[in-house]
Parts: C-alpha cells; structure tokens; sequence
C-alpha cells in the first residue's frame, strides 16, 4: 500500500518562491529548481464538507485575499451543506469580488505541479483524502511547496493541516481517480505567464487528447480500476463514448466506484450520447449512492465532447468556413 506521509510541518527547509520558471512543453522547458514555494499561505480548517472552498480561500491568500469560508461555501456549493464543489464556479466568483481568473483542467502531472508552484502559483488538486483503503472520501487540497530530495509535495489540506507532505508516488496514484484535476487561481498580469507553464493544454481540446492517450494507454499497462476509471473518463470527455462505457464497465467490475463522484455522472451520460437512454437511466439510479454528496443535474451530455465526436464524424471539408 503506498502510505501517505501526514503530520509533519515543512521543517528544515529554506524555501523560496521562484516567479518567471516557465515553460512547459516538451524538450523547451527550463531544469526546475530542487525544491519551491509559493510563498506565505494561509491554513484553515474546514466547516463541514468545505474542503473545495476552504481550498480556494487557502490559494487566495497567496494573492493577499482575506476571503471568508462561510462566504465563499455559500457561493461555490450553495446552502445544502452535502453538495461538493466543482471547479465552475470559481472563475465568476474570483473575478466579480476580487477581479482575479481561475482556470480548471484535467490531465495534470507532478511535472506541471511542480512548473506551476515553482512559478508562484498554488494549485487545487482533487484526489483522495487519505489511502482508500483507509476511507474514500474525494478531497480538494491546495500546494503550497516541493521537495525533490525528499520527493514530496507540501499541502495545506483543511482536514490534515498545514504543510502536509505528500509523496510524488502518493500524490499520483491518489489524483488518477480524480482525472488529475487541477485549478489555479491568478491575477490578470500573470496570465500570459501560466498559458507559458501550461503549454498547449490551455487548449481545451489539446487536454482532452491528451488526457485520453495517457489514460488509454495507463489502463491496458496498469490493469487496475483506477486506471480503467480514469480512461473511461478521458474517453467521455474526449468524445468517444463507446469506449467510455466499456472502460468503465471494465472498472467497475475490477473495483469500487464508491466516492469516484465523476462515475456517477460521466457514465450515464456517455450512454445517453449513444442514444441508450434507458440504460442511462438505469445506471444513474444504481449509481446514485456511491458518493454521499447529492448529483448535480446532468441530462445532456457534455457540449464539448458531443462537437469533438461531432467534429470527427464529418468529412473534412476544404472549402468549409473555420
């Protein structure tokens, strides 16, 4: 079982924040320093089922934003205090009170982590809270630091404290379920900065290709549940949503989907788009308890993928209008 390294705060370590590392694609990218900060960030505990706010407001305070946790859960989740919250409603809300943006992306890496902290910027990733052995509970955290001679990632996490270090190995293989899904938040000047630590998966659709090639390929070499979920998600996103529905029967019968909250939805919804409607229902009422967090409504399938697929199913036209 890989173990998660928790309790101990960043001792030992003079850390320091390293704005202007950018670069992310590959074979360009400049050597990253051996270890980074974001700088000074706040820690809190979270109220109850909080932790996608308390995360949020945790990465504001690198931007010198004081928000409020009962302000910002009542803006990302609403008043039921069992929903989660999903990346969507960051952007407006950062930007209506604070003039800042958010960007939310799957496919992330320990690379790309390690590219956008030593930038200056704090990462939200969402992955297990602990081992699954332990609970499965899906939890944002936010990163604060690295540390590649101890291969750790320092968190502040609203359940587990400040300065939690993660291992590489850890962090991985407990965000794969999660479709290594990242958010940033940042100011209007740094843009231009982290569309250059991004690379080409600030284009939606380079992501969601990209996301499906490694996901496709970890699934056939891994063999695991997590890695079969994790391609079926890919493959959802990306448009191709036979071969969703057969990864995710695959993991589903390799595993637990309990607390895999993207199962719930993506599932279905790649059969409606195959015009299985009512085995779309069907699934979506098996699946209805295996997170504790109510759905959210979903009864069209993702508009993005629809026009990837779309775009794939029509001959190519020369003379077509762009």
């Amino acid at each position: 079982m890989r173990a998660l390294m928790v309790g101990a705060v960043i001792a030992g370590m003079v850390l320091v924040a390293l704005p202007g590392v950018a670069g992310a694609d590959e074979g360009g990218a400049p050597a990253l320093p051996a270890r980074a900060d974001v700088g000074p960030m706040r820690h809190i505990w979270q109220s109850l089922n909080n932790c996608g706010p308390a995360a949020v407001v945790m990465a504001l305070s690198t931007l010198g934003v004081d928000a409020d946790q009962e302000t910002a859960r009542l803006a990302l989740r609403g008043a039921d205090v069992r929903r989660g919250m999903g990346p969507g409603g960051v952007d407006p809300w950062v930007n209506g009170l604070y003039g800042l943006h958010s960007i939310a992306r799957m496919n992330g890496t320990v690379e790309l982590v390690k590219r956008l902290v030593a930038n200056g910027f704090a990462p939200m990733v969402t992955q297990w809270m602990q081992d699954p052995s332990v609970s499965r509970i899906a939890h944002w955290r936010t990163v604060r630091a690295y540390d590649d001679a101890s291969g750790v990632f320092y968190v502040n996490d609203s359940m587990l404290g400040a300065g939690v270090p993660l291992s590489y190995e850890w962090f991985e293989a407990n965000w794969q379920p999660f479709s290594y899904r990242w958010m940033v938040i940042y100011a209007p000047a740094d843009e231009q900065r982290l569309r250059d630590v991004v690379g080409p998966e600030w284009s939606e659709s380079v992501m969601r290709d990209r996301f499906y090639a490694r996901t496709k390929a970890d699934a056939f070499k891994q063999d695991t549940s997590a890695a079969w979920l994790a391609y079926a998600e890919a493959s959802y996103q990306d448009g191709w949503f036979a071969e969703a529905v057969a990864a995710f029967d695959r993991g589903m019968a390799l595993g637990s989907v309990n607390g895999v909250f993207t199962v719930r939805t993506s599932y279905p919804l790649a059969l409606r788009a195959l015009g299985r409607a009512q085995e779309a229902d069907g699934a979506a009422a098996r699946l209805a308890s295996t997170t504790s967090t109510p759905a959210t409504v979903n009864i069209e399938p993702d508009g993005f993928a629809v026009m990837l697929a779309t775009r794939r199913a029509t001959p190519f036209d020369a003379n077509r209008p762009n």
